[in-house]
């Protein structure tokens, strides 16, 4: 179990089941922007059964288990190897936690969908690293959790992730469009903090932060160019010092948005 209770239809919300957190977590939205990441049409509400013809109601089929159905997705991602055509993060900042987690969250919300998808995926594995901390990993199978850190950007099951797939990334090229990120500011949850405090986390070199900030998506709109900012915040799980030399991104907990402006 985690510290995270925001997403319990993923596995970052999942194992965090067991710490009752007040995180609210983002989704960039694309309200005024392609219509690539637009919302399904409302199904209409079924009609009411005649009273005349009234009959027992067929039994309903247990509910899948989300914590299966989880790993079920997990264990269906491909093995993605690190990539070189993005650069790695380097310097300084890698050897801070507050700058590492500003940094990789404007590099993972800084896409140009005219470019390959697959190398953004590729570079966010080159970012990966991984913890032994149960409050975070603790249902994920070890044999999976190098696929952890993929898989928390790209699973859109429940809600659209921080990396639209793959169909969607091609629809936004088509409308020449990219986004550009400006951070506003980095923070630790008080939940990660009291979990801390409280003996709850045992890995050392494992940490939380909130990173909020302001994601522009520009597009061409019948050939005239048009702007889509939302406000944004990702919750996120780092590993570093102590145990390994820099820090790296775990998993993404949170993800969401709030419409802004649109131009």
């Amino acid at each position: 179990m985690s510290w995270q209770t925001l997403r319990p239809y993923t596995i970052a919300g999942i194992i965090a089941a067991t710490l009752a957190v007040g995180v609210v977590g983002v989704v960039l939205s694309r309200s005024e922007a392609p219509a690539a990441r637009s919302a399904s049409p409302a199904t209409p509400a079924s009609e009411s059964p005649s009273l005349a013809t009234t009959s027992p109601a067929p039994a309903q089929a247990p509910r899948a288990d989300p914590v299966v159905s989880d790993i079920d997705r997990l264990r269906a991602v491909s093995q993605v190897l690190p990539g070189t055509p993005e650069p790695r993060i380097t310097g300084d900042v890698t050897q801070q936690p507050d700058l590492y987690a500003a940094e990789f969250v404007r590099r993972l919300l800084t896409q140009d969908y005219r470019a390959s998808r697959d190398e953004h995926i590729a570079w966010v594995q080159g970012e990966s690293a991984q913890t032994t901390e149960p409050l975070v990993v603790g249902l994920v199978p070890k044999e999976l959790r190098g696929r952890l850190a993929v898989f928390s950007v790209t699973d859109s099951a429940a809600q659209p992730a921080p990396i639209p797939n793959a169909n969607e990334w091609v629809a936004l090229g088509v409308q020449n469009a990219y986004t550009t990120v400006r951070v506003q500011r980095v923070e630790e949850p008080m939940a990660w903090s009291t979990a801390v405090s409280s003996g709850r986390i045992s890995d050392p070199g494992v940490t939380g932060r909130e990173v909020a900030a302001s994601v522009t998506l520009h597009y061409e709109k019948q050939g005239r160019p048009v702007t889509a900012t939302s406000s944004v915040a990702l919750t996120l799980n780092l590993q570093g010092p102590p145990t390994r030399g820099t820090w790296g991104f775990v998993t993404a907990v949170t993800y969401s948005s709030l419409p802004t402006s649109a131009s």
